[in-house]
């Protein structure tokens, strides 16, 4: 097993993710896209897809997210399984022919309800609290299922195929939190305190959260 992580920007890594994979003894490596404009998964038995600050929709900024989108058709039709999170989901649903657009910022923590039952989501709870820092949603695309909605933001957790969309992010650990919120501009000293106080309340739940769903990711 040989797990392989796009990676688009340097303060955006594997994370809690890291963690359990050194745990469990399974090799990972990453593709930094944002300096090798390159992607060469192709090797890989799992690909996670990570977030980034670049929109699913901005390839003429950025060349590689193409390549990603033939990468994510590639290895759905060959059943590899992937893991999108944040833009990684939205790469996943524009991929297969899905719309990724502009729409409500959600920063900090919200709850996700449950739809549907899923194998790739199977011990997870029917209420989840997640973090969240995106700007963009997406359409679902065709065959494809809802896992868990929000009620600000409705399409927040999908599955196609082998691939599993997130659009929130479980892999975070406090320092991710913390750097994270020293790169945004937009919030008051008093906004990010709020969240790092909700934080410190609300990561264990979703650490372990995290935790069973790579695990069910892996057996895919």
């Amino acid at each position: 097993m040989k797990v392989v992580a796009i990676q688009h920007s340097p303060i955006e890594p594997l994370g809690y993710i890291e963690e359990i994979l050194e745990e469990r003894g399974i090799a990972f490596d990453y593709e930094k896209v944002y300096e090798t404009n390159e992607v060469k998964a192709r090797y890989a038995s799992h690909i996670i897809i990570l977030g980034g600050p670049m929109g699913a929709y901005e390839e003429d900024i950025y060349s590689f997210l193409s390549e990603e989108k033939n990468l994510i058709r590639e290895a759905i039709k060959n059943n590899v399984p992937i893991l999108g999170i944040c833009l990684g989901a939205q790469l996943i649903a524009s991929a297969m022919g899905g719309k990724v657009y502009p729409y409500k910022k959600e920063l900090g923590w919200y709850e996700v309800k449950k739809v549907e039952d899923d194998e790739a989501i199977k011990g997870l709870p029917e209420k989840l609290k997640v973090f969240q820092w995106h700007n963009d949603t997406f359409d679902l695309p065709n065959d494809s299922k809802l896992l868990y909605e929000g009620d600000l933001v409705k399409n927040q957790a999908f599955r196609i195929g082998k691939a599993i969309g997130l659009q929130f992010h479980l892999e975070m650990t406090l320092d991710l939190i913390k750097t994270w919120l020293k790169h945004e501009k937009g919030m008051s000293e008093e906004e990010k305190s709020k969240i790092i106080e909700e934080s410190e309340i609300f990561l264990p739940e979703m650490q372990k959260c995290c935790k069973i769903l790579l695990e069910n990711f892996l057996k895919l």
